[in-house]
């Protein structure tokens, strides 16, 4: 049965990746390797009652349902605002990682801090219902936080907040935020509010030396950074060709003769590239924390 509720919908979406798509077979696997990686460091940030509904390309939709219980949704309205920063903090770590371990010098490897975060919040009514199996949400407010991420700002990383969100959360009171209006067809002129985020996924010196702080914690995460990125192309390859859901991101369009070529490719050097790879994560381990250990005596 279609049931009405009120909702707080949130997009949450990674620009710039779309060039190196375009670059070659290599880049347009690793980009989409990269894509999923940040999206499941945002995801990991999602808890109750916060709710995943789905995975759009490189957009995670994420939603929380009005409850009736006025502190229940107090208690809901500081998590959201938490969260909506929360999410700037998990995609810089992910930029982080990838940046700093990244051994394939294809453009989407080469440059993962050239990815940006923008993230979508209005709150309004959506209309929850079934089509076949699956459960859907949609409504006029669903289509309005979709529009709203073609917008007018001059920047790829913010928080843009309709009228209507900005009033039914709550965020930092420190929060540098500037009013504003979009306008869409069908909906006329909309209010908004946006904090502007520049330079919040740029990996920080002081974070790249807590990166390297533990040797062997660095290390462990270089060689499973390597074991994603390596092995992890099997699985794009390998992928469902026309599916969009989460489970199935590996939806790359390689043509077959090139895809035949990436797996023999993958498995036939494994035994070289995989030790080598190691080497080399184990020796920037080593040498970036000693680094990191003069920097902090000094």
């Amino acid at each position: 049965m279609d049931t009405a509720k009120r909702v707080v919908l949130i997009l949450a979406d990674i620009s710039g990746y779309t060039r190196f798509m375009l670059a070659n077979a290599t880049a347009a696997v690793h980009a989409q390797m990269v894509i999923t990686k940040l999206l499941e460091e945002i995801i990991r940030e999602v808890e109750i009652p916060l709710e995943v509904k789905e995975v759009e390309g490189d957009a995670v939709f994420l939603y929380a349902l009005r409850s009736d219980d006025d502190a229940e949704w107090d208690e809901t309205r500081r998590l959201i605002g938490r969260k909506l920063l929360g999410f700037f903090d998990a995609f810089a770590r992910g930029i982080l990682a990838g940046s700093e371990f990244a051994l394939c010098s294809c453009p989407s490897c080469q440059n993962v801090d050239q990815l940006k975060l923008k993230i979508v919040v209005h709150s309004g009514e959506a209309v929850f219902h079934k089509v076949g199996e699956f459960a859907d949400v949609s409504g006029v407010d669903v289509i309005l936080a979709h529009r709203l991420l073609k917008n007018s700002i001059p920047s790829d990383e913010y928080i843009l907040m309709t009228e209507a969100a900005y009033r039914d959360i709550e965020v930092e009171t420190s929060l540098d935020v500037s009013r504003g209006e979009e306008h869409y067809e069908g909906f006329g002129s909309i209010r908004t509010y946006t904090h502007l985020k520049e330079g919040a996924s740029e990996p920080r010196p002081e974070a790249v030396e807590r990166l390297y702080e533990d040797r062997t914690l660095a290390f462990a995460t270089g060689l499973r950074m390597l074991a994603k990125g390596y092995f992890g192309q099997l699985e794009v390859l390998l992928g469902p060709q026309n599916s969009s859901t989460y489970s199935n991101l590996g939806d790359v369009r390689v043509a077959p003769l090139s895809r035949a070529w990436m797996l023999a490719r993958i498995v036939l050097l494994a035994p070289v590239l995989v030790p080598f790879g190691a080497a080399v994560q184990a020796y920037r381990a080593f040498t970036r924390s000693t680094l990191a250990a003069r920097r902090h005596r000094t």
